[in-house]
């Protein structure tokens, strides 16, 4: 891949119509075969065609490459977790430092101490009327959202991420092995 650790990235969410609705620069935590480790700090800006926001929280995000969805661990201020949020997706595509996905609206949310939650399903009945979402693939969609809450129950976070950008070193030899962090 020839990316180092500590490398800027900008990641794309698109549309099921190929529309960019949000992106955002990352910084690559770590990475293999199997996917990207990226983190985020609060107050990073992320852009949409409306215009934008900042981050309010710190983000650890996981992007595979074969998975139906993508996982971020979200941190509060002090450091504790404040959710494990993971938006049913394609799985991530990495091409010249571009890291996208395409967002199939539904999204499992497991907060600490709270029961898991799906959000967006009415996104999705818009999405599927909008797009077509022929009922083999809104079936997928929702084995993605029960592999994604066995995942999210299971799931053991890394912790929070640095405050302070890591710097890019000019050869870096470590690979991901938290890209599988399923207990």
């Amino acid at each position: 891949m020839g990316m180092q650790d500590g490398e800027t990235l900008e990641v794309r969410a698109l549309k099921s119509d190929g529309t960019v609705y949000r992106w955002w620069r990352t910084t690559l935590e770590s990475w293999d075969r199997d996917g990207v480790v990226t983190v985020n700090r609060a107050g990073d800006p992320v852009h949409g065609p409306g215009g934008g926001w900042a981050m309010k929280h710190a983000t650890r995000s996981y992007y595979w490459f074969s998975r139906p969805y993508n996982l971020a661990e979200v941190y509060q201020p002090s450091g504790r977790l404040k959710q494990i949020y993971i938006h049913i997706a394609s799985p991530a595509r990495l091409t010249s430092g571009v890291l996208s996905y395409t967002d199939h609206e539904l999204d499992v949310v497991k907060r600490p101490g709270q029961a898991l939650l799906v959000r967006d399903e009415d996104e999705f009945e818009d999405a599927c009327a909008l797009y077509g979402y022929s009922p083999e693939f809104q079936c997928s969609c929702r084995e993605a959202v029960d592999e994604a809450a066995r995942v999210a129950t299971r799931w053991r976070c890394a912790g929070p991420p640095r405050t302070r950008r890591p710097r890019p070193r000019r050869q870096s030899t470590r690979r991901a092995t938290c890209i599988r962090r399923e207990a």
